[in-house]
């Protein structure tokens, strides 16, 4: 398993772990983690131990043994120890080394999550409330598996996050809750938080890990961003919000998004399309800064909406108003604007399910496509064995864009 943070260097890691068996063997104690439903058995030890310590774990294995296999002598979890150790590969710890026993600590207290949190250099102010609290039911996600998701995303998500004025919709008791939009960074926010005041309001800027947990343990849910940095007039980028009439008319906004892509390759334009992690598909093509602006962008996003619905018309609309929509998938070019948002690559979203607003590769937008498959642990997995679809975002500038956008306008005044 790729993990983001417990990886091989010259860090040393701590944890609490349960004992699961003792290898009579090797004389080596077996160790575990308690993940999601699962027990994960994460290697085993000897070294640290002093002969009366190793004395007294054996006797209790003993006594509390519910069953043997080979050489191995198993109990249930119970027995709770702090390790060190250098990394994880393949879910089994490298050098642990035994450093005490920690009997406070009830077995189901020695989470995955809680290892890869605890494991973080963040912010001394930064603590995790209500760890057991209850975000997600299906599947059952608490809170801290939802701040150890950020944790584990933050080299994906910040970057989108960078310098853009945040608003967020938060969700305190789950997502069963109440829910509501926040712009303004609370009185109570840490002094670590950096903001910047726009128009009346005083944004988070969300720049590094600890910003973004700490709004994870505020049930930040959603995050949305605009198409700017807080120090720039114009875009650095553009979106297309393909939004069907409702989840069953989904095979629209792959039809949508497929029609574009051809376009967009016609003209050299790379982009890269993100199940909205609503009912949508949101297409976005990353530009140079201040090689356009608002005004020549709404050129290029209304010839394309224009074009689509004059190739499409009983699929497709810009029709604003939804009653005048009918079944027709609405292609919300106007969205992209001043002032306006979209939601953040890899932010989770306020659904029954633990949807993810996640970066697609274009031969994943297909008739297979849904997205229900996008939620919290399908990404984490799937970026274990897989690059993210917008690793070279920011590399693009899609020159070819302005000279694209100054035809158009030719064309128009003529």
């Amino acid at each position: 398993m790729n993990h983001y943070f417990i990886q091989k260097h010259n860090k040393i890691y701590t944890g609490i772990f349960f004992i699961l068996g003792f290898n009579i063997k090797e004389e080596t104690f077996l160790v575990g983690l308690k993940k999601e439903n699962d027990i994960l058995q994460m290697g085993s030890f000897s070294n640290g131990l002093s002969e009366e310590e190793k004395g007294i774990l054996i006797k209790a294995i003993e006594a509390n043994k519910k069953s043997k296999k080979d050489n191995i002598k198993y109990v249930e979890p119970g027995i709770c120890i702090e390790l060190e150790f250098q990394s994880i590969e393949n879910n089994q710890l490298t050098n642990a080394k035994f450093l005490s026993f920690q009997l406070k600590h009830a077995w189901n207290e020695c989470t995955w999550d809680g290892l890869l949190l605890d494991n973080l250099n963040l912010e001394e102010e930064l603590t995790l409330t209500s760890p057991d609290k209850v975000i997600w039911r299906d599947p059952l996600i608490n809170k801290e598996s939802y701040v150890s998701y950020l944790a584990q995303i933050s080299t994906y998500m910040l970057p989108f996050l960078k310098n853009r004025l945040l608003t967020t919709i938060r969700f305190p008791n789950g997502i069963d809750g109440e829910s509501f939009f926040q712009k303004n960074s609370p009185d109570y926010a840490p002094s670590f938080i950096k903001t910047e005041e726009h128009e009346g309001n005083n944004f988070i800027i969300c720049n590094d890990v600890s910003t973004l947990l700490w709004l994870g343990n505020q049930l930040a849910i959603e995050y949305h961003i605009p198409f700017q940095t807080y120090k720039a007039k114009n875009p650095i980028e553009i979106v297309f919000d393909l939004d069907p009439p409702n989840t069953d008319a989904f095979p629209l906004a792959i039809k949508a998004a497929l029609e574009m892509r051809l376009i967009f390759e016609s003209f050299q334009i790379k982009s890269y399309p993100k199940v909205s992690g609503s009912k949508g598909i949101q297409i976005h093509i990353p530009i140079k800064e201040n090689s356009l602006t608002y005004d020549d962008t709404r050129v290029f996003t209304s010839f394309i909406a224009h074009y689509l619905i004059e190739k499409f018309p009983d699929d497709f609309t810009i029709e604003r108003l939804k009653k005048n929509r009918g079944n027709r998938l609405y292609i919300d070019y106007i969205q992209h604007a001043k002032g306006k948002t979209i939601i953040c690559p890899y932010s989770t979203r306020g659904r029954v399910k633990p949807t993810v607003a996640t970066p697609l590769f274009w031969d994943e937008v297909n008739d297979e496509l849904k997205i229900e498959t996008y939620t919290i642990p399908f990404v984490l997995n799937r970026l274990e064995s897989s690059s993210c679809p917008m690793q070279t975002y920011f590399d693009q500038e899609n020159s070819s864009l302005v000279d694209l956008i100054s035809k158009i306008k030719e064309n128009q005044s003529k």
